[in-house]
């Protein structure tokens, strides 16, 4: 199940996020994310009421940020991630969103084939983005 996150899912994102990429966001930054800031919109995947995955956008006008996308190595390469990113891209469509930007590290290879199966394209590099990794901009523009 895909629903809106909630605050009592911070502490759950946040370990998750530890257990996928070594480190998180910060509970502070979620919890202002979900509760202060008008343009976020974070999702989680739920399965057998665990959050199993989640990502999140920051929306300014026709323009979306990717903040985070995530699901847990223990159900990847089972569909969810593409089923997650299919719903979120749907949400932004309905926002009236015609260009989304993301940063992914140079190493994610697994990361990249699925933005590049949903049409993102290479902008540039940020060199050292991911403290000593460069990270690729990716970008996708969407009919409105």
């Amino acid at each position: 199940m895909i629903r809106r996150a909630e605050v009592k899912d911070i502490f759950y994102i946040a370990k998750l996020e530890k257990k996928v990429f070594k480190n998180s966001l910060g509970e502070s930054f979620l919890l202002q994310e979900l509760t202060d800031n008008p343009y976020s919109f974070y999702f989680v995947l739920e399965q057998n009421k665990s959050i199993i995955g989640y990502i999140g956008f920051r929306v300014y006008d026709e323009q979306a940020e990717m903040m985070n996308f995530l699901i847990d190595p223990d159900f990847q390469n089972e569909g969810l991630g593409t089923k997650l990113l299919t719903f979120c891209l749907a949400e932004l469509e309905n926002k009236k969103v015609n260009l989304i930007t993301l940063e992914v590290r140079k190493s994610n290879k697994k990361a990249q084939y699925v933005y590049e199966k949903f049409g993102f394209k290479l902008s540039h590099v940020r060199k050292k983005y991911y403290e000593n990794e460069d990270g690729y901009v990716l970008v996708k523009e969407v009919k409105v």
